[in-house]
């Protein structure tokens, strides 16, 4: 579910979830400004793939939350 394998594509993954948000995250944004910018997205799909994504993208250290908005680390 998170990495592709030979029964998974790979825009069905949380990696690719995770892609898409850092992709929209090009400023600081609320949770709920990022959800409203991606929510259309097919890859991203569901609010709960959503917040697999930023999970991911939290643990890997690719994004931070401070202050009530999520950044790109190392900005």
């Amino acid at each position: 579910m998170i990495l592709p394998t030979k029964h998974l594509a790979e825009h069905e993954t949380i990696l690719a979830v995770g892609a898409a948000v850092l992709g929209h995250l090009s400023r600081p944004k609320t949770i709920t400004e990022l959800w409203d910018s991606l929510r259309g997205d097919r890859i991203v799909g569901t609010y709960d793939r959503f917040i697999l994504g930023l999970d991911l993208l939290y643990i890997l250290g690719a994004i931070r939350f401070v202050d009530g908005l999520l950044r790109k680390n190392g900005r």
